[in-house]
């Protein structure tokens, strides 16, 4: 089946000058990001939407928060809608459980190009281009689902099918309707995909729009794909996965395509260590800056909430239970950082006795590994130089190659990864070196 060529972007819990909970002191310059940080990510929603040049920007649910009574939000919310109107883009807004009807209509007038939903109206809206509908939209609810809906929309979607083309049909569940498909069960993917899967097995829809939660998620449709987008920018621990909206692309060829695009300023990683009771504080801000190096920054991003979460045994593990220690540690690992990673970082700690972790001593093998590493690393000038010398299963060619490849490499990094995959196989308990 082909489409007519569309491309719109989907964003869902904006949550406009809502601030991040749960983050303790931290230093002003990230406190200003934060702060700022729902605003920002809007503006970037704003700046791709003109960027892929869409047809119309969808918001489903949760873009205020009734309770913060936000000017802010307010004023950049219609700065970002009158640029778009300035490039004919439309705007489509779907209330939320934060974000009622009667926020948007209290006392503030919006750009014309924005086109209230209500979760009552279920008539089909064609969004137009020029003189061609290049999408339908509609509001649904489960109980008409069979009923009524199915035979309107398939109807509606042979008006548009000419020429082996036709506009591509969205369906919007409500997040009040989200919460009574998705109850019985506390397993929200489980659930959902399930009982989606009965609920509108004779829905002719595309895009069926999601807005429950946070968590980015998508399922297969028979016909067409439900999705969510989750969170354009994250505001605790508890959403740190996959923030961002979606950029859904309609195309003869390639049909339907969603696409996250990563446009927030503030990412929150939680990051698990386990501390072996000899490990070192030199190993540990090693294995700390490994841990850090394993992620990407994102184009956008501009701050780091970094929680370690520790868990271990012995002298070191015990020393970071004072909030001194952690800071101190903190900092260290920030100011090594600072040149290398292009963000602000800001740290916590949460420690939890590994004792199930770790019996007893280490292995002797991890202890003896430990005590050869250290040394080559400092009685050589050149160690990765000096490892290739020894490596004489290499032909010439390989050898060749490695060489003129050892000064574009982080020797750091190499040793970094070195002493973790050590812990990782050769921290033997005493009965199993014994039978090895």
């Amino acid at each position: 089946m082909s489409f007519v060529p569309t491309r719109f972007i989907h964003a869902s819990n904006l949550h406009l000058d809502h601030q991040p909970q749960g983050i303790g002191e931290v230093a002003d310059e990230a406190q200003i990001i934060l702060e700022d940080c729902t605003l920002t990510t809007f503006e970037q929603v704003v700046k791709a939407s003109l960027e892929h040049e869409i047809d119309f920007l969808l918001l489903t649910g949760n873009t205020l928060f009734e309770e913060d009574h936000s000017i802010r939000a307010k004023i950049a919310l219609v700065d970002g809608l009158q640029q778009l109107a300035s490039e004919n883009i439309q705007v489509f807004i779907l209330p939320g459980l934060h974000d009622p009807l009667s926020v948007w209509h209290a006392q503030f007038s919006w750009p014309g190009n924005v086109t209230f939903l209500s979760p009552q109206d279920h008539d089909i809206l064609d969004i137009m281009r020029a003189e061609e509908t290049i999408a339908t939209l509609q509001v649904l609810e489960p109980s008409h689902y069979k009923t009524q809906q199915s035979l309107k929309l398939n109807q509606r979607n042979q008006l548009f099918n000419k020429h082996d083309q036709r506009a591509i049909s969205i369906g919007i569940i409500p997040a009040n309707e989200m919460r009574e498909l998705t109850e019985q069960s506390s397993e929200l993917e489980r659930s959902s995909s399930q009982i989606l899967s009965d609920q509108i097995e004779e829905e002719s829809v595309d895009y069926l729009a999601l807005c429950k939660g946070t968590q980015r998620y998508t399922f297969e449709m028979e016909p067409g794909v439900a999705h969510h987008p989750g969170v354009a920018q994250g505001l605790n621990f508890d959403e740190c996965e996959n923030n961002g909206v979606t950029l859904v692309t309609i195309k003869p060829e390639e049909q339907l395509e969603l696409h996250l695009l990563k446009i927030a300023t503030v990412r929150w990683l939680m990051i698990e260590l386990k501390l072996d009771p000899e490990l070192s504080r030199k190993q540990l801000k090693h294995l700390m800056r490994e841990a850090l190096f394993s992620h990407k920054n994102g184009v956008f991003e501009k701050v780091w909430m970094v929680r370690w979460q520790l868990e271990g045994l012995g002298e070191l593990f015990q020393s970071l239970s004072t909030f001194k220690n952690q800071s101190d540690l903190g900092l260290e690992i920030a100011n090594e950082m600072i040149d290398q990673l292009p963000v602000h970082i800001e740290q916590s700690f949460e420690l939890q006795s590994g004792a199930s972790a770790f019996i007893g001593k280490p292995a002797s093998l991890v202890v003896r590994y430990q005590d050869q590493l250290a040394a080559f690393q400092t009685e050589t000038d050149a160690p990765l130089k000096q490892l290739l010398t020894h490596a004489a299963h290499l032909d010439q060619i390989w050898s060749h190659r490695m060489n003129s490849m050892i000064h574009n490499m982080n020797e750091q990094r190499i040793f970094n990864t070195a002493i973790r995959n050590g812990h990782d196989w050769l921290n033997l308990s005493s009965d199993e070196e014994a039978h090895s």
